[in-house]
């Protein structure tokens, strides 16, 4: 909906700024509030300017104000202001009232074609009430409306719990709610679609139906039923945020999420002043409406997690957001966020980036996930789409398909809060590994609801190719949550396929991944290597450099490391720092390097790599052959963060194919004027080539099982040290199974 119109504040005034003729602020009650306001992208390049923004009344239309470009609602006096300021707008829409007539004709018409249904359109809380009940008294046996309080203007905030019948008392219990904030009106629809897919499911589908025989869903839509209704009544606001609490004075409300009693009022995106829209209110649990999703929290007992739903921006946020403090069950929080994201992703392809506020966005006190991981569940706030414009105006259109994704993101939720031991992988699972190497991962296996972990019970199944016994090898406990797994790889090329398993006090037996799945790393051989150890003498530019990095920098983010992977040199940017302000691009660029007649080419590195998200600072890896144009292999589609080195994998098979030279090049920046990161650091840096297919019980690589194969393992019978041709089932000796596995294929 926003359609950005690129215009410079002397362009408008020496206009005669046609169509802005703002009043000072939104009159409550006029025939037509909305005159004269303007959607404008505000660059802000200082707190200092977004402080006498808000010291103005300028309402962002976004979740938080923070530095960097940003939606506001402009009246005349705000251009005045921004251009003292001098501060870069851009118009996104001249006429706010013209903006929301042609808004609403959308939903019109999209609510008389009627596709997907109910939620065709937005919908009233007096329509979302009717709905409740009806849900309720058609599924009498697992549906039950609750009331959960009542607001300053005497509305009810309605809920409904979800559970099979009996009886319910020792069942997990998750909470999702909507609409803290009132214009947020797509985390309106996800809830209730949620609420349609559980009831729907517990009839048709026989997963939710167990999941619901353990788990109590409590669905709370619309949290702040008065600032709702005050977005779509005459003479209200349909950018209205706050509650409706009376402040005895010209500005109403408090920002329900920032009145919350953990970090109450702390200072990082609240204020005081009741005419900001993240006013904290006059003391903690000061509403009622935070006052009753307090009440009804503490009367689960069972509660296991929570989802608070808002619009938006496409992010899956973990706690904390009031501190870059680490959360309680880290690993946990992280596993499940990742789940969360990738199945929202698995429905339409849309990526909700998963992080903490601290990370994405900026920090925020008082807010209700926070207080809720205090008392030991999983929070988490999920920004629904979209990722900007149109910000909280939604095409209707896309109401639907937002729905179905949340949805899938939670079940992934109460999926997981049912499964009692969390597997995580720091640096990921290995896709493609070297040919007779064992490759050693780390793997966090840690228990959410269950017993404790028996620690020298973890093992690892594996074997090559995909027939056959699975061998099992003890997997390593290293402290904490840690443990690390020795992958053996085979010699001749097959796949290596494993799963994992570990005990718990209580005599179960848990598996990663579950039922029958499996994890596969594929089979590679050498084409080049540079370990860094000494310097390749690539082409640099900027403050590219080869050495030691110093572990420095960290303004945001984490620090540079304090040396490579397996010595002390790498290639960074800065490897004093961070990266500058306004920075353009720079680049590292390889020689040429030969890659004729090799296939399935394969780029792998250790990256340890701090960055803001694109909006702001970028990074990228791009390829190119024979001098031809870049091609873009990655960029960074978030902040990343990283504390510990990370092995990336990129495929450049298309690539290559179109030329024998190869270069590549990794590329810091541009950057934006505001938080500075520390950038690339670069080890290891190898180029793979996938190995072609093998055959099981092909003991000497030779393309045939037979009686040389059997030889060469009767002569070899025994223990074997790392990874043996002759150890065709992997489990570290050389006997019967894997004479057997010859025969077999023979």
């Amino acid at each position: 909906m926003f359609q950005a119109t690129v215009l410079t504040i002397s362009t408008l005034f020496a206009q005669g700024a046609a169509g802005f003729t703002p009043s000072p602020t939104l009159v409550q009650g006029s025939t037509n509030q909305y005159d004269g306001l303007s959607i404008v992208n505000a660059r802000i390049g200082s707190h200092s300017q977004l402080q006498q923004l808000r010291d103005a009344g300028v309402h962002p239309l976004t979740c938080f104000d923070h530095e960097g470009p940003i939606p506001m609602l402009f009246t005349k006096e705000h251009y005045k202001l921004a251009s003292s300021l001098r501060i870069e707008i851009n118009v996104l829409e001249p006429s706010v009232e013209k903006y929301l007539e042609n808004f609403a004709l959308l939903r019109a018409e999209s609510r008389t074609r009627g596709i997907g249904g109910w939620y065709s359109d937005f919908k009233t809380w007096g329509e979302v009430n009717t709905k409740l009940s009806q849900i309720e008294s058609e599924n009498p046996n697992i549906a039950t409306m609750i009331t959960v309080g009542t607001t300053h203007e005497g509305r009810s905030i309605h809920g409904i719990r979800i559970t099979a019948p009996g009886d319910a008392s020792s069942r997990k219990q998750i909470l999702w709610n909507g609409c803290q904030h009132a214009r947020e009106w797509v985390a309106v629809m996800v809830p209730m679609y949620i609420i349609d897919g559980l009831v729907d499911g517990w009839h048709n589908d026989d997963e939710i139906r167990t999941l619901l025989e353990k788990t109590e869903v409590i669905i709370v839509p619309i949290v702040n039923p008065d600032g709702y209704e005050f977005t779509y009544a005459p003479g209200g606001n349909r950018f209205w945020r706050k509650n409706r609490r009376n402040n005895s004075g010209s500005c109403e409300g408090v920002d329900l999420n920032r009145n919350w009693g953990y970090e109450w009022n702390g200072g990082d995106s609240t204020s005081n002043d009741t005419c900001s829209d993240v006013y904290v209110g006059p003391g903690v649990f000061s509403e009622p409406e935070t006052q009753a999703m307090r009440d009804l929290v503490n009367q689960l007992p069972n509660l296991v997690a929570h989802i608070d739903f808002h619009s938006y921006s496409q992010l899956v946020l973990e706690p904390w957001a009031s501190s870059n403090n680490t959360p309680p069950r880290e690993n946990i929080v992280k596993a499940l966020s990742g789940k969360i994201s990738d199945a929202i992703a698995s429905i339409h392809g849309e990526t909700y980036v998963a992080g903490t506020g601290g990370d994405l966005l900026y920090l925020a006190d008082g807010v209700f996930p926070d207080w809720v991981t205090n008392i030991g569940a999983l929070s988490y706030t999920i920004e629904l789409r979209p990722t900007g414009s149109p910000g909280f105006d939604l095409p209707p259109e896309q109401i639907l398909p937002t729905c179905e994704e949340s949805f899938a993101g939670a079940m992934e939720m109460l999926r997981f809060v049912n499964t009692p031991i969390s597997f995580s992988f720091p640096s990921g699972t290995p896709i493609l590994v070297i040919a007779g190497e064992i490759f050693e991962f780390p793997v966090h296996i840690e228990s959410i609801f269950a017993d404790e972990i028996i620690e020298n019970s973890a093992l690892l199944h594996v074997r090559y190719g995909d027939e056959g016994v699975f061998a099992q090898r003890p997997i390593t406990y290293v402290e904490g949550t840690e443990f690390e797994v020795a992958l053996p790889v085979s010699l001749c090329g097959l796949q290596s396929e494993y799963w994992i398993s570990v005990k718990t006090t209580d005599g179960e037996t848990h598996r990663y991944p579950q039922g029958s799945e499996t994890l596969q790393a594929g089979v590679a051989s050498e084409v080049m290597q540079w370990n860094m150890n000494t310097n390749p003498g690539w082409t640099t530019s900027g403050q590219w450099a080869w050495g030691t990095p110093s572990g420095n920098g960290g303004e945001y983010g984490n620090p540079d490391p304090t040396s490579g992977v397996t010595g002390q040199n790498v290639y960074g940017y800065n490897l004093g720092g961070d990266y500058a302000n306004n920075l353009q691009q720079t680049h590292l660029t390889t020689g040429s390097i030969d890659v004729s007649d090799i296939s399935n080419l394969q780029l792998t590195f250790a990256r340890y790599l701090n960055v803001e998200q694109p909006v702001y600072d970028h990074a990228y890896v791009s390829a190119r052959v024979d001098n031809g144009a870049w091609t873009t292999v990655w960029s960074n589609t978030l902040t990343i963060e990283d504390n510990s080195w990370q092995t990336v994998l990129y495929d450049l098979s298309e690539i290559v194919s179109e030329g024998s030279s190869l270069q590549i090049r990794w590329t810091m920046g541009e950057t934006d004027g505001a938080w500075r990161y520390s950038g690339w650091n670069i080890d290891d840096v190898q180029l793979l080539s996938t190995a072609n297919s093998a055959i099981q019980g092909d003991v000497n690589c030779d393309g045939l099982v037979n009686v040389t194969d059997v030889l060469d393992v009767v002569s070899n019978w025994g223990a074997c040290v790392g990874v043996c041709n002759e150890d065709i089932v992997p489990d570290g000796t050389i006997g019967v199974g894997d004479l057997l596995t010859v025969i077999g294929n023979w």
